[in-house]
C-alpha cells in the first residue's frame, strides 16, 4: 500500500485511482467487497464514489443499498458521525457481537455484499461519515486484518486530501485564463492539466502551490495534506525552479500569468 500510495501522489493523471486503492485494500484485507462511501446520518442520504466487488454491481444500485442501510442503522455511519473516534472498526466491535448478528443491518448487508462490515475513516465534515467500507461474506475480520486497517489508514487520507485539493486546484484552474505577456508555450495551451504538465510541475507539486496562493504556512499545508513540514518545503524548493521564482508571492503571481491558478479577486 505504501508503494502504491508514492505511485498515486507522483502520477501525472490527477484523475483519482481509487480502483487501484480498491483492490490493494480488498487484497490486503480478504474482503469480498469494498466502497468508498459518503453518508449523512441525520438526513439518511448517502452515496457510493467508487467500489470493487465480485459481483457485477451498477451506480443506483449501490446508492440505494446504502440509503437502505442508513434506514437500518447502519452502526459504521451512526459512530463515526457521532464519535470523535476515527479508528477503523468492525459493526461487530461497535455494537456487539450479539447485537450485530441481530440486527437490520446485518441481515441486509448478508443478503448483499457480505455478512461483516468495517469502516476505514476519512475527514468530513461534522454529521457525515466518510470513507472506506469492507465486507467480509462469512468471518468476521481477524485482530491481524484490524491491525493492518490502522496501518494503512494515514496513506488512505493522504491519498484522499491529495485528490481533494487536486480538484479543488482543476476546477479554480479551468476558470483561470493565461495573461502572461510574453509568449510562453505554458500560456498558449488551453487545458489546465496539460499547462500544468508544460510547466513541469507535478500532482503533488500543484496540491502545494494551490495551498501556497491561500497564504497558508508550510505548517498548515502539512497538517491538511497530511505530509510533514520538511517534505513541504521540498515541494516548495521544486515549485520555485519549474516556474523561475525565488518567493512565494512571485510563485504564486506567476502561476496566476500562466493560468495555473486563478487570478487574484478585486478585494484581495
Amino acid at each position: 500500500m505504501l508503494g502504491l500510495a508514492v505511485a498515486v501522489l507522483e502520477h501525472p493523471d490527477p484523475e483519482p485511482a481509487w480502483s487501484s486503492v480498491l483492490a490493494e485494500l480488498a487484497r490486503g484485507m480478504h474482503a469480498s467487497a469494498v466502497s468508498l462511501s459518503q453518508a449523512s446520518y441525520a438526513k439518511r442520504t448517502g452515496r457510493v464514489v467508487a467500489w470493487k466487488s465480485a459481483h457485477a454491481l451498477s451506480q443506483d444500485y449501490l446508492d440505494a443499498l446504502t440509503t437502505r442501510q442508513l434506514r437500518a442503522d447502519n452502526p459504521l455511519v451512526a459512530h463515526y458521525t457521532s464519535a470523535r473516534d476515527h479508528t477503523p472498526l468492525s459493526a461487530s466491535q461497535i455494537m456487539g457481537e450479539r447485537s450485530w448478528l441481530r440486527s437490520r443491518s446485518h441481515r441486509l448487508a448478508r443478503g448483499t455484499l457480505g455478512a461483516h462490515m468495517l469502516g476505514i475513516p476519512l475527514p468530513a465534515p461534522a454529521g457525515v461519515a466518510r470513507g472506506f467500507v469492507l465486507h467480509h461474506p462469512q468471518d468476521d475480520f481477524t485482530a491481524e486484518e484490524l491491525a493492518y486497517a490502522r496501518r494503512v489508514q494515514p496513506l488512505l487520507v493522504s491519498i484522499d486530501s491529495h485528490y481533494s485539493a487536486l480538484a479543488r486546484w482543476r476546477a479554480a484552474a479551468t476558470c483561470a485564463a493565461p495573461s502572461s505577456p510574453a509568449p510562453s508555450r505554458v500560456a498558449s495551451v488551453t487545458d489546465p492539466v496539460e499547462r500544468a504538465a508544460e510547466a513541469g510541475l507535478t500532482p503533488r507539486q500543484l496540491t502545494v502551490l494551490t495551498l501556497l496562493a491561500e497564504a497558508m504556512p508550510a505548517t498548515a499545508i502539512a497538517r491538511r495534506l497530511h505530509i510533514s513540514p520538511r517534505t513541504v518545503h521540498k515541494h516548495i524548493e521544486g515549485i520555485y525552479r519549474r516556474l523561475g521564482t525565488c518567493d512565494r508571492l512571485s510563485a504564486v503571481m506567476r502561476a496566476q500569468s500562466l493560468g495555473l491558478l486563478p487570478p487574484p479577486s478585486p478585494d484581495s
